[in-house]
C-alpha cells in the first residue's frame, strides 16, 4: 500500500510537498500561486497543485509533517495574515525582530519547546481537519527538516549535512553527520549567531530589501575589491570560532541604528567595497567553519540546505575546500525547501541523486490554446519548436519559454525560463531593462552536459549541484570569448548544465543554438517581471509575454509572436 507524506511550511515562502513511496513526487512554492513574492499566506493553493498532481484528496493523506516546530511560534501561526503583514514591513534593524529572536532562542534552550511544539500542532491538526485531511500531524525541527532534504536528494549515505539559514526554532546552523540514509545531530549553533544580521541588515544598509535582494549584494561584490580595514571591520561581527566550532555570538539589542558607530564606520566607504568586505568575509568565515568540521569527521561528501546557500559565491568556495569531495546544494535551499525536507525526513527513503526539480503543475495543449484566444496574438504549433527557437535566437530573438511543470526553488531551469544568444556583452543592460528589473549579476547560461569542460574549470564533485544553478565555477578563456553575456567580471558563471534525460525539449532547444552557431551555451534567466514570482500558468506567461515586450514565447507546443505594430 502506497504512504502519502505531505509537507508543508506555513513560514515565509510557504510551500507544500508530497512524498509518495518514499519519492518526491510534487512540490509547490504558495507565491507561484497566488503571485505574492515570498508569500507567508498559509499554502492552502500550494496544497491544491500537489494534490492535483498526483490525483489525490485530503482523505487520501495518510501524514502530515509540518518543517518547524515553533516557527512561527503558536500565536504567530494563529494570527498569521498579521504576523507576515508584520514581517513584510519590519526592517531587520526593528526591536520587534530581535524580540521575536531572542523569545525563540529563550524556548529553545530553557527546554520548554516541546510545549510549544504541542500546541502549535494540535492548532495545525484543527486547521488541517478543517479542510478534510484526517491524518496525524507532526512537526519536524526546522533545520532538521533543511538537512534531510539535501542529504536525502544525493547519493552518499556518509555525507555530511550543514545547513546554514538565519533562525529557525531558536537555531542558526547545524552540521549533521549521515548513516545509512539518517542524519545524527553533532553541532547546533544558538540563534543569536549572528549570521542572522550579518547579510541582510547590510543589505537594507545599502538600500535594498532584506530577505529578497541579497543576490544583488552578491553581484555587487565583484565591481570593486575589499579594503582590508572594511574586512578587519566586517570580520568582528562575524567570525568563525575554531574552540567552539562555530560563529561568535552577537547581542541582538546592540547596532539597532543605521547611524550607530558600527555603521558610521561603513559610511568611508562606497557601496561596492562594502558590498565586497561583506562578501569576502562570509565567505572566508564560513568556509573555515565547514573545513573544520569536515577535517573533524573525516567526511568530504557535503550536503548543503538553509538560506545562506543560495549565495553561489560561497557555494564555489565550499566546494574549492580540497578535503571536499562532493558539493550538493539543494534546489530550494531557503525554507520554502521545509516542505519537501521534512516529508522526506518522515518517509522511509534512502539518499539517492535528485533525478529534477520540475515538481510543478504541468497544462494541456488545450488550457495552453485557451490562454491565448481572445489575445490576438499570433501564434504556430512548429513541427521542429526546437529548431524554430533555435533560429529565432540565432537572429537575437529574446525567446521565453513555459512548458512543461514548473520548477521547484528560486532558480528557473528551462520551463519558466527567459533565452537569449550568450555572445553579446550588453544583454544585461537592456535585457533587464525590458524585464524592469535591477541586477548586478550576469545572467546564468544553460550549457551541454557533453561540453561542460569546455566552458567550465573545477567541476569534479559538483557537477550534480552544477544541473540546478546552485554553484558557481571559473570559466574557461573559451567561454569568456564566446559567451560574454553570461561571465561575471570575476570571470565565473553559475550554469544549468543540461541533460537530455532531465528536460529533453529544453535541451533540445540547446542543442539546435549549438548546431547552428558552435556555443553550447543559452542565457537562461527567470521568466518574471520585476518582484514579481516567476510566471506559473500560461495565464501568468502570456501577461508577462505582453508587459515586457519580449519578441516571442513558447506556450507549450506553440511558438506566439507579439502583435504586429
Amino acid at each position: 500500500m502506497l504512504v502519502n507524506i505531505l509537507g508543508i511550511n506555513d513560514n515565509h515562502d510557504s510551500s507544500a510537498a508530497l512524498v509518495i513511496d518514499g519519492e518526491l513526487v510534487a512540490a509547490v512554492g504558495q507565491e507561484r500561486v497566488d503571485r505574492d513574492k515570498n508569500s507567508g499566506a498559509f499554502p492552502w493553493d500550494a496544497i491544491t497543485d500537489v494534490l492535483y498532481h498526483a490525483n489525490l484528496e485530503p482523505k487520501d493523506i495518510d501524514r502530515i509533517v509540518f518543517g518547524s516546530h515553533f516557527t512561527p511560534a503558536t500565536a504567530l501561526r494563529r494570527f498569521s495574515g498579521l504576523h507576515h503583514g508584520t514581517k513584510a514591513t519590519t526592517s531587520q534593524y526593528s526591536p520587534l525582530l530581535n524580540a521575536y529572536i531572542t523569545y525563540q532562542v529563550a524556548v529553545k534552550e530553557s527546554g520548554a519547546w516541546p510545549m510549544e511544539a504541542d500546541i502549535s500542532r494540535r492548532l495545525l491538526q484543527r486547521r488541517m481537519r478543517d479542510r478534510g485531511f484526517g491524518a496525524p500531524v507532526t512537526t519536524l525541527e526546522h533545520h532538521s527538516a533543511h538537512a534531510y532534504s539535501a542529504y536525502r536528494s544525493q547519493p552518499h549515505l556518509d555525507a555530511l549535512a550543514f545547513t546554514i539559514d538565519a533562525m529557525g526554532d531558536g537555531t542558526s546552523c547545524t552540521v549533521s553527520e549521515g548513516h545509512g540514509g539518517d542524519l545524527k545531530l553533532i553541532h547546533r549553533q544558538s540563534g543569536f549567531a549572528s549570521i542572522n544580521t550579518y547579510y541582510s541588515r547590510i543589505t537594507e544598509y545599502l538600500g535594498f530589501r532584506a530577505n529578497r535582494h541579497e543576490g544583488k549584494i552578491t553581484g555587487l561584490a565583484a565591481y570593486k575589491e575589499a579594503p582590508p580595514e572594511l574586512l578587519a571591520h566586517f570580520a568582528k561581527q562575524f567570525h568563525f570560532e575554531e574552540k567552539r566550532g562555530g560563529f561568535n555570538l552577537t547581542n541582538y539589542f546592540r547596532r539597532q541604528s543605521k547611524t550607530d558607530r558600527f555603521h558610521r564606520f561603513l559610511e568611508t566607504f562606497d557601496r561596492e567595497q562594502i558590498a565586497a568586505a561583506l562578501q569576502r568575509n562570509l565567505e572566508t568565515q564560513v568556509v573555515a567553519f565547514v573545513r573544520h568540521w569536515v577535517r573533524k569527521t573525516g567526511r568530504g561528501h557535503i550536503a548543503l540546505a538553509g538560506g545562506t546557500c543560495a549565495n553561489v559565491k560561497l557555494n564555489q568556495r565550499i566546494h574549492e575546500i580540497p578535503e571536499v569531495k562532493s558539493l550538493f546544494v539543494y534546489p530550494n535551499m531557503g525554507d520554502g525547501g521545509l516542505a519537501a525536507g521534512a516529508a522526506l525526513a518522515m518517509s522511509a527513503v534512502v539518499c539517492h541523486e535528485l533525478k529534477d526539480s520540475y515538481m510543478g503543475r504541468d497544462f494541456s495543449e488545450a488550457e495552453y490554446e485557451r490562454a491565448l484566444e481572445r489575445t490576438g496574438l499570433p501564434y504556430t504549433r512548429p513541427a521542429d519548436l526546437a529548431g524554430e527557437v533555435a533560429d529565432k535566437l540565432v537572429d537575437n530573438k529574446v525567446v521565453a519559454r513555459c512548458a512543461g511543470r514548473m520548477e521547484w526553488g528560486p532558480r528557473a531551469l528551462g520551463n519558466r525560463t527567459v533565452m537569449f544568444r550568450p555572445d553579446v556583452p550588453e544583454v544585461n543592460d537592456w535585457l533587464n531593462t525590458k524585464l524592469q528589473r535591477t541586477e548586478f549579476m550576469p545572467f546564468a547560461p544553460v550549457t551541454l552536459w557533453e561540453k561542460r569542460e569546455d566552458c567550465y574549470l573545477g567541476l569534479e564533485g559538483a557537477e550534480s549541484a552544477a544541473r540546478f544553478m546552485t554553484v558557481c565555477f571559473d570559466c574557461t578563456d573559451r567561454m569568456k570569448k564566446e559567451s560574454p553575456g553570461v561571465v561575471h567580471i570575476d570571470g565565473t558563471a553559475r550554469p544549468q548544465l543540461i541533460r537530455r534525460e532531465d528536460n529533453a525539449d529544453y535541451y533540445d532547444i540547446v542543442a539546435a543554438f549549438h548546431e547552428r552557431t558552435g556555443n553550447p551555451s543559452v542565457i537562461n534567466t527567470s521568466f518574471n517581471m520585476h518582484e514579481e514570482p516567476i510566471v506559473r500558468s500560461p495565464r501568468d506567461a502570456v501577461r508577462a509575454f505582453v508587459a515586457s515586450g519580449i519578441d516571442h514565447l513558447v506556450l507549450g507546443p506553440f511558438l506566439v509572436s507579439q502583435k504586429p505594430a
